[in-house]
């Protein structure tokens, strides 16, 4: 994935956007991209793993005010003296930006809630997929140093809730390169999942969840210089 891009908001009909130009005019710049990777890394480890320590209360499905989260943000997070500028529109400027959808908003824009990666336990609501709705190929990333245990055991959550699960290569390669260069690219079976009852979710327009996936639903191994290794 690239460099995260600045974010504008229209002069005219106020929307946020990535594009400099909106409504035909240039639009007002609203957060540099040194800003956004800051706020949209520390929104992430407060929604999924250390709400307490900005004093958070998230509710059972992760839930939080959006202007709470802003000055939790700014009053009591360890760093606040980098952060006095969050209002609750850099959140939601954030959120609804996020080319991987890791957050989601509620319908009036006032609570946010991280979309998956959490560590903490919590009850996210999510339907299990039919099989119908299931993609045809599912992604997950890793290093080679890891492959012997996840072929003998298949993936585990480890310290998070579930399992994640990209629905394009790249996000998998990105998150895998965070542990090493060696990496590989699993393709994953979601009708082998659901044939083993183990219930798939779409947590965004990117990522699934799974509680396990099982050595046998892992179909192929790719390397980065292109070998294709079949399982």
């Amino acid at each position: 994935m690239g460099a995260p891009r600045p974010i504008y908001r229209c002069r005219v009909c106020g929307v946020f956007t990535e594009e400099p130009v909106h409504c035909g005019k240039p639009a007002e710049l609203f957060m540099t991209p040194e800003q956004r990777l800051r706020l949209s890394k520390l929104m992430s480890a407060l929604l999924r793993h250390i709400p307490h320590e900005a004093g958070l209360q998230l509710d059972e499905q992760g839930w939080v005010r959006v202007e709470e989260l802003a000055r939790a943000i700014r009053e009591r997070w360890r760093r606040r003296d980098l952060y006095q500028w969050v209002t609750p529109e850099h959140i939601v400027a954030v959120a609804l930006l996020d080319p991987k959808g890791r957050f989601q908003l509620s319908e009036d824009m006032r609570r946010i809630r991280a979309a998956y990666g959490h560590s903490i336990r919590l009850r996210l609501g999510y339907r299990p997929l039919s099989s119908r709705e299931l993609p045809q190929v599912l992604y997950h990333g890793t290093v080679v140093e890891n492959l012997r245990p996840i072929l003998r055991e298949g993936l585990k959550p480890m310290k998070r809730l579930m399992v994640h699960l990209s629905a394009r290569p790249q996000e998998a390669l990105e998150a895998a390169r965070r542990h090493g260069d060696r990496v590989v690219l699993l393709h994953i079976d979601p009708q082998c999942l659901a044939s083993r009852g183990i219930p798939v979710y779409r947590a965004s327009h990117v990522m699934y969840l799974a509680s396990h996936v099982p050595p046998e639903c892992i179909k192929r191994i790719e390397r980065l210089q292109g070998m294709e290794t079949p399982v």
